[in-house]
């Protein structure tokens, strides 16, 4: 009988509704700073970006007004991410160059952004399932929030310090998807203008929050803004009139970049346009595989060729894989499950930039940070796909598929502790890349590929 009703709560997803709203939220701060214990003891990565972006971080020794408006006016070291120096700069003030208070920043924001996750998916839930119970939607929201803070793709973004920049442009996009969702509801301008200040701030954390204004299109979309509207009338209406601040930003954003040679885009000596193609296929499944399981994680993942070489045949079947994703997505769209295709295309979105059909100069195919916000879509058709399989009618799959999900969460959460120890310092780090760096140093003397080394 014990065993019974323990496995009927286990395969209902509402069970997490019963809990407190603090509940929640103690209990994924609790497992998430378990996961992330070794952080604590983690030192800086001395042979990497941390000795140029932090140690040697001119706004760290030097934080006077005339200091802070150059990081805000100027690249350095061909980045901008001038509040995440501010973020180093405080951090410094109050505790010193301490290795743990900065680990410990660093994992306070991925803390916050896991709550921030939390609330968004609760509301994205609500709207794309009304007449379902609220602990159905509260059960949603907490696991793909649980997934996001415990995932081993994570630790690269949270236990490496120079990596903050991606934690706080998460933050401050999170941020603004939060209050976008609250002026959508309200319509209140207030969260619109803190949507655009939210928008700023990401910016300057690092350049890829750029992509900010396709989400807040889809979440139009999930918000049902678009309907009634035409194509003809759809350019002067409210939806497209109020994303003109960001629309604006984001040219500006572009061309600071560009001015600054950070946002050219590639297109001399660069790989040829259908090799981008099936790279962009390559990563786009190279991270739904890493994100469903996360073996042989390194911090660099090494283009296949050089410029100018064939690519070995079996690239040609990602086209294929891609196809069957495609057909998922489609298919879900075509039943009217939102909830699946709005999840993939905020995966898709905010891997975008990072999937090479934009050719810009990137010295890796692929990187676990990449996935540090995208990871959330992806989570949430994983949670809709699992509640879906153990309600359908056929029982007797009920038990193996609980043993199985309770099996790959414990997965998650013991590699991404014994991953967060790999990264204690950089001979940790790069041990098990070691040989390829070496090889691919004597293949490539003066590729981008050194830029790993040292940027």
């Amino acid at each position: 009988m014990v065993t019974k009703y323990i496995f009927n709560h286990l395969t209902s997803i509402r069970w997490v509704g019963k809990l407190s709203r603090m509940s929640m939220f103690f209990l994924l701060v609790g497992i998430c700073t378990i996961a992330f214990l070794l952080t604590f003891f983690n030192g800086f990565q001395l042979a990497w970006d941390d000795t140029w972006q932090v140690l040697e971080n001119p706004l760290i020794q030097d934080y006077s007004t005339h200091t802070i408006l150059f990081h805000f006016t100027h690249f350095w070291q061909q980045q901008y991410s001038p509040v995440n120096s501010l973020f180093y700069c405080i951090i410094v003030w109050l505790f010193g160059i301490e290795p743990a208070a900065f680990h410990t920043a660093c994992l306070f924001i991925h803390l916050a952004n896991t709550i921030l996750v939390f609330e968004i998916t609760k509301k994205l839930v609500l709207q794309l399932l009304p007449h379902e119970a609220n602990s159905k939607t509260i059960g949603y929201a907490f696991f793909t929030a649980l997934i996001f803070a415990i995932h081993p793709l994570q630790v690269e973004s949270v236990a490496w310090i120079s990596a903050s920049k991606i934690l706080l442009y998460a933050f401050f996009a999170l941020v603004a998807l939060l209050c976008y969702i609250r002026y959508v509801q309200t319509s209140h301008f207030l969260w619109l203008a803190i949507t655009v200040l939210a928008y700023v701030l990401g910016f300057g954390s690092k350049e890829q929050a750029i992509i900010l204004p396709l989400n807040l299109f889809l979440f139009d979309y999930i918000f049902g803004r678009f309907e009634g509207l035409t194509w003809k009338n759809a350019m002067f209406s409210r939806v497209m009139l109020e994303k003109s601040a960001f629309l604006l930003l984001a040219m500006a954003f572009w061309y600071f970049s560009w001015v600054n040679n950070t946002g050219s885009i590639q297109v001399v000596g660069g790989y040829p346009f259908y090799q981008r193609i099936l790279f962009g296929m390559h990563s786009l499944v190279e991270y739904i595989f890493r994100f469903l399981l996360p073996a042989k994680l390194y911090f660099f993942h090494p283009f296949p060729i050089s410029p100018g070489e064939l690519l070995p045949p079996f690239y040609y079947g990602y086209i294929l894989i891609v196809g069957i994703i495609g057909y998922f997505v489609w298919e879900n769209y075509w039943n009217g499950n939102r909830l699946v295709v709005f999840g993939f295309l905020f995966f898709l979105i905010n891997l975008l930039l990072v999937l090479h059909i934009i050719p810009l100069p990137r010295p890796v195919i692929t990187a676990d940070r990449y996935m540090y916000l995208s990871l959330v879509g992806i989570a949430l058709v994983l949670v809709s796909k699992l509640d879906q399989w153990l309600f359908s009618r056929n029982t007797r799959y009920q038990f193996p598929l609980v043993v199985v999900c309770l099996t790959w969460f414990i997965f998650l959460g013991v590699h991404t502790f014994l991953r967060t120890g790999d990264w204690k310092d950089s001979e940790t780090a790069k041990s098990n890349v070691n040989e390829i760096i070496e090889k691919r140093k004597a293949q490539e003397p003066d590729n981008l590929f050194n830029l790993i080394e040292n940027e």
